[in-house]
């Protein structure tokens, strides 16, 4: 592959773990896209296809697919093939699940067409780049996950702990405590996310521990 390149390919690992952070992101966004979708595929079928894309799907889809090309073209440039425009279409999918309920039938049904061929666009681009395997969106995260957990030499038992220890923490009103926590987690590669009254984690960018503390000298 590096023959490819004008320049030399050099990966650092802080560059491996940001891929892998936003790789997560990608799975996590087409998991969340798929159990959306379920309840309503048998809604889509009845439709036979009448549905349109909305104007704004399209856009999104046709600015993935153009950008796609072009850094393709340059080099090669996959390390920056997910961002840009990659991320605007995720963005949409995220933005767009939430008001799949509130809609009308017809509005939602083109919702839903939309939804669909965006992950049409974002998985072609995954085919491409060898990120499609026959693993599931569910399987995948939960390999993802447990690379993140032998990295960082923790069980899930003991995230669950630290979770626990939060929530004690947070209850007490003991803030300070709180952040140290998740501070310490976010040193492993672990991001803990507060969804609703809900705790849960995923892997992350390992963050720096902030050592000023500990290098202070007495004079």
């Amino acid at each position: 592959m590096s023959a490819h390149y004008r320049s030399p390919l050099s990966f650092s690992a802080s560059q491996l773990d940001s891929s892998s952070d936003a790789l997560y992101y990608v799975y996590q966004t087409l998991q969340d896209l798929d159990d959306a979708l379920l309840p309503y595929r048998e809604a889509m079928a009845e439709d036979g296809g009448k549905a349109q894309q909305t104007a704004e799907a399209k856009d999104v889809i046709n600015k993935l697919k153009s950008e796609f090309e072009a850094k393709m073209l340059d080099d090669l440039n996959t390390a920056h093939i997910l961002t840009g425009a990659y991320q605007d279409a995720l963005k949409f999918i995220n933005a767009s699940i939430g008001k799949l309920k509130k809609m009308q039938k017809k509005q939602r049904l083109s919702m839903l067409v939309s939804l669909v061929e965006i992950e049409k666009a974002a998985r072609e681009v995954l085919d491409v780049l060898g990120l499609l395997t026959t693993l599931s969106y569910a399987e995948i995260l939960k390999e993802m996950k447990q690379k993140t957990l032998t990295r960082a030499g923790l069980s899930e038992e003991d995230i669950e702990q630290k979770i626990e220890e939060r929530i004690m923490a947070r209850q007490k009103k003991e803030f300070e405590k709180s952040d140290q926590i998740r501070a310490e987690l976010t040193v492993h590669g672990i991001a803990l996310m507060d969804i609703g009254k809900e705790t849960v984690w995923r892997p992350c960018f390992p963050s720096q521990a902030n050592s000023s503390d500990g290098d202070k000298s007495t004079s």
